[in-house]
This record gives C-alpha cells, sequence and structure tokens, in this order.
C-alpha cells in the first residue's frame, strides 16, 4: 500500500463517524428520545388497560354519576 492510500483509507474512516456532538445531532437524539418516551407511555397505558381491573369501565362511571345527580344535597 502506498502512502496515498493510507492516508485515504484514514480520511474515509474519519468520514464514516457520526458527527455526534454537533449541536443538530444532539438536537435530534433528544427529539428522537421524547419521541421513544411518549410511544412507551402510551404504550404503557395500553397495556393497563388490558390487563387492568375490568370492572371499572367508562359504563360502570357514568352509571355513578347518574346516581350520584340523583341522590340528595348533604347539609354541612
Amino acid at each position: 500500500m502506498s502512502a496515498a492510500e493510507i492516508a485515504d483509507n484514514k480520511w474515509e474512516r474519519e468520514a464514516a463517524k457520526p458527527p455526534v456532538t454537533a449541536p443538530g445531532s444532539l438536537a435530534q437524539l433528544i427529539l428522537v428520545s421524547f419521541f421513544i418516551l411518549l410511544f412507551l407511555w402510551i404504550l404503557s397505558w395500553t397495556v393497563m388497560g388490558i390487563v387492568g381491573d375490568k370492572k371499572s369501565t367508562m359504563a360502570d362511571k357514568y352509571g355513578e354519576m347518574n346516581a350520584a345527580d340523583n341522590a340528595p344535597a348533604k347539609k354541612e
């Protein structure tokens, strides 16, 4: 290998490294991390809804709300 080929390989190796310390790349990493956390948060609520308490549905809460509206007011 000649010196020019060795120097060319070093340049290619350095050019292939991502610029992690650049402000744009840090902003992109933060943005992607935010979307990943948002997705995991939504997924966690979905899993809790699937495997959670089945007795507490919106229909049950609606029935309780109507029962509370028809109840007499408490005197304090």
